[in-house]
């Protein structure tokens, strides 16, 4: 479901159960920081967050080392970056 999709309730969990194991903090991979709305705005804003969820060429596909996220996910993290990335 793309309706309604917010960081709080939509995205953070997302990030929570598949990126923040690396992704966390001003020491989080690639420097990058997904466990705050702060740090993953960066990333959906540059289009680095899509670009490596959907495995586009170019970006470094994401999750590493595992299987692709689902089409539902990553059409939920589309539709939030979509909308500009709100802290909602």
């Amino acid at each position: 479901v793309t309706e309604n999709v917010t960081f709080s309730q939509t995205i953070q969990p997302i990030f929570q159960r598949n990126c923040t194991t690396c992704h966390t903090g001003a020491a989080g991979s690639g420097g990058i920081d997904l466990s705050t709305h702060a740090g993953a705005s960066v990333v959906a804003n540059n289009g680095r967050l899509v670009g490596a969820v959907t495995h586009a060429g170019g970006f470094t596909p994401m999750p590493q080392g595992a299987s692709q996220l689902p089409a539902c996910t990553i059409n939920q993290i589309k539709a939030w970056v979509e909308a500009g990335a709100p802290n909602n």
